[in-house]
């Protein structure tokens, strides 16, 4: 007996499958290891790390200091020690996966991440916001209109009311029954909105930009859904009355002229049916084996255990003791769940493979047109069904797969009626995302190439200028005068004073004596008696070498007191400039640290047509780590709370970074190990603290980045975790969970009632 259906698919089906899979939950149980969920760094002081719950990093017994000895000499800021503090989880969702380094000059540029992120916004943000807008309009005009397709409107508005915007804290439904700022032509990402302004009205190219990628999913579906504001018939409908022939005589033109005419506005949406087809083809082969695993499940039994299940999950609590018992609880849930989704796939491959089959389409059905392979399809073919499309539900091409696309069409706009909403709950369309990305200037971004040639750029700063080195050669020079004159000075004043005691020792008329006479071999002095007088003594009275030694000694001396009132000068001076350039050669001026870090081979990737694009991936995103800086230190203007393993004391700061990439292995806790003075890698490490574009680890006290180049080394090494967690997880929080299991009771409550209604039609036909 033929399984035909002409009645409703459920409501929810395709925010099922959007939600639910990714509605599983890390089981973090008590036999879990530990997990570094947070990293701080506590410079010169560590005291409050106890109070704040941080476990300090240590040596042995005691904390160690990752930046000893690492100062500089006279002129320097010293030392400043640097500990690491650390918090632990057992869940996997919530830990570090990498900690990495930058320095201030390491190769990366926050003026280039913006350009690209600019692009990013003007060639996918943008003309994505086109697409919802196309969306938005005819869910706006659905919504005005109080018949059959306003049902399905404001079923539509009010799931869409549970995602909220935060900027204005109105749910989604709300915002965009008003124009956004997109229509409105303000659309410049960068564009200030005060405060008034935000809480108003919608920013589409922001909420685009920065939605949660699944809750930017779920409300493309949700909208597709409130699309085709035609009262008299569905778009499969008009796709089974209109051919290829009727497109190319509607154009009005040559055949030739007309086939470029339509492959001009229709192939590019044909070729994104195309791209589907396939997926659509192999779930119809399921058919049989669906049909059975509907006839034999009990959608009534299996509704309510979903419904007291996703309760338990809402209310259970997580009480010390009792972490087994609920991963326990988790892995059970999520294993039903998988149940739930394979089951609700097998529904929605039955009711649209007997939907289509019910109609007709040329000289068969919908069903011969849609199930064959993608390799038989020609494009042209599907041009009829892109016309038979309105705007926004071409738009939805993009956020919807063809099988949700045809079981859309099959659920009657009466079905919405029945939807039910209590027991959703509402959540942030920013769930899970850190907004701090997507604030002007504080990503930077790097690469290879920039790392490399910052490197090669590195060159030694010197201590003194030329001028300084030049005025310490003048003083040197003038204190070797100086020291070379004071020692021919003292010479000559010590042979003086030896000729004037001589002096003194000759006889009283021959001291005075002003003129002297040789007579008969004798020296005469006039006024006085005659008597001899030695030759020598005569010549230090009035010989030349007296005279010489006058003049000579006199000279030492000024050239002494000279010279040496010029090198004190210049000492004082070349002191001064010296002290000056030691302390401007320590004295460092630091840039900002980016408070993000990302590598752009993280966020590039290739679209279809094999363009470069940028790509949505939070979880590739360092983010600096927290310092316990304050505004009363120094550098806090400029380097805020963001960490540097140099303590603000080094060439240029080290910023430590850490990142939860969602691909990555968690790093455990107990494998963390520091190594003081040792460069050997410990047994069973491959990596540790390291540079960006380096799994290495590092030494913290580089001399690149320190001024000691005589400092014991120190790296740090740890683990990660590369066994298969408990269940996956996903980036929604428990509230997501609530709003995806809510929707999974509306989904059993609406099928549960087709299911029923379906028996008592075949039952009825049997009876015939």
């Amino acid at each position: 007996m033929k399984r035909l259906s002409q009645s409703i698919l459920t409501v929810f089906l395709a925010i099922l499958m959007g939600i639910l899979p990714t509605a599983r939950v890390f089981a973090a149980g008590a036999n879990s290891p530990d997990y570094i969920s947070e990293v701080k760094i506590f410079m010169g002081d560590y005291s409050a790390a106890e109070a704040e719950g941080y476990t300090l990093l240590k040596d042995g017994n005691n904390p160690v200091d990752l930046n000893q000895d690492a100062g500089g000499g006279l002129g320097s800021k010293g030392e400043k020690a640097v500990y690491l503090g650390y918090k632990t989880t057992k869940n996997r969702s919530e830990a570090i996966t990498d900690l990495a380094l930058m320095n201030m000059k390491g190769g990366y540029d926050v003026a280039e991440y913006e350009a690209l992120f600019d692009e990013y916004v003007k060639s996918q943000i943008n003309p994505l916001a086109d697409k919802f807008v196309a969306m938005i309009k005819e869910y706006r005009e659905n919504y005005d209109d109080y018949h059959e397709n306003g049902r399905r409107a404001r079923y539509v508005f009010n799931t869409l009311n549970k995602f909220i915007d935060d900027d204005t804290g109105k749910g989604i439904g709300d915002l965009f029954l008003n124009e956004t700022r997109y229509e409105m032509g303000e659309y410049d990402y960068n564009h200030a909105f005060t405060p008034e302004q935000r809480k108003n009205i919608g920013d589409l190219v922001a909420i685009l930009a920065q939605c949660n990628g699944k809750a930017t999913l779920t409300i493309a579906n949700l909208l597709v859904r409130a699309c085709d504001t035609s009262t008299d018939d569905t778009w499969v409908e008009r796709f089974a009355d209109i051919t290829y022939d009727d497109l190319i005589d509607q154009t009005g033109l040559t055949p030739t002229d007309a086939e470029k005419e339509l492959a001009k506005h229709f192939d590019d949406d044909a070729q994104s049916v195309l791209d589907q087809w396939n997926a659509l083809y192999t779930s119809f082969g399921d058919y049989e084996d669906a049909a059975d695993k509907i006839e034999n499940c009990n959608l009534e039994v299996l509704r309510h255990e979903l419904e007291e299940k996703q309760n338990a999950v809402k209310d259970y609590k997580q009480v010390e003791g009792h972490e087994d018992e609920y991963a326990e609880f988790l892995e059970a849930y999520s294993a039903f769940m998988t149940e739930y989704i394979d089951i609700m796939t097998a529904v929605q491959t039955v009711y649209v493979y007997e939907y289509l089959e019910s109609v007709d389409y040329d000289d068969g059905t919908l069903l011969d047109f849609f199930n064959r392979p993608a390799d038989e399809v020609e494009t042209e073919e599907l041009y009829p069904m892109i016309a038979s499309l309105t705007p926004g539900q071409k738009a939805g091409l993009e956020f919807v797969s063809l099988k949700e696309l045809l079981s859309m069409t099959i659920t009657t706009n009466a079905a919405y009626e029945n939807a039910e909403y209590a027991f959703l709950d509402t959540i942030s369309i920013y769930d899970g995302v850190d907004r701090g990305i997507y604030e002007k200037g504080g990503v930077a971004l790097t690469t290879d190439a920039r790392r490399n040639s910052a490197l090669q750029d590195t060159e030694e700063k010197s201590m003194f200028s030329p001028w300084t080195i030049t005025l310490m050669s003048v003083t040197g020079v003038a204190t070797t005068a100086f020291a070379v004159s004071a020692v021919a000075w003292a010479k000559n004043a010590k042979a003086l004073n030896a000729t004037n005691m001589k002096l003194e020792a000759l006889p009283d008329y021959a001291q005075g004596a002003k003129e002297i006479q040789l007579s008969d071999g004798f020296w005469e002095f006039s006024g006085h008696q005659e008597q001899r007088v030695t030759k020598e003594a005569l010549d230090l009275k009035f010989g030349s070498k007296a005279e010489d030694l006058v003049a000579s000694t006199k000279l030492c001396k000024g050239l002494t007191i000279g010279l040496g009132i010029a090198a004190v000068i210049l000492a004082g001076v070349t002191t001064y400039l010296t002290w000056q350039e030691m302390k401007a050669y320590y004295k460092v001026d630091f840039s900002p640290i980016p408070h993000y870090m990302v590598d752009e081979k993280d966020i590039i990737g290739y679209n279809s047509k094999g363009e470069k694009v940028m790509l949505k991936n939070q979880s590739a995103y360092y983010k600096a780590v927290e310092c316990n800086r304050t505004e009363a230190d120094e550098m806090y203007g400029v380097l805020g709370t963001c960490s540097d393993m140099n303590g603000d004391v080094g060439r240029q700061w080290l910023a430590l970074y850490a990142v939860k990439n969602e691909v990555m292995d968690p790093i455990l806790a107990s494998s963390l190990k520091v190594v003081v003075d040792n460069t050997q890698i410990p047994a069973g490490y491959e990596t540790g603290i390291h540079m960006f574009g380096t799994d290495a680890a590092f030494n913290l006290n580089s001399s690149l980045y320190d001024w000691n180049n005589d400092a014991e080394s120190v790296y740090v090494y740890f683990q990660t975790d590369d066994t298969a967690a408990g269940t996956t997880g996903s980036i929604f929080t428990a509230g997501a969970l609530a709003l995806s299991g809510g929707a999974g009771v509306a989904v059993g409550a609406v099928i549960t009632a087709l299911f029923m209604k379906k028996k008592k039609n075949n039952a009825a036909l049997a009876e015939n």
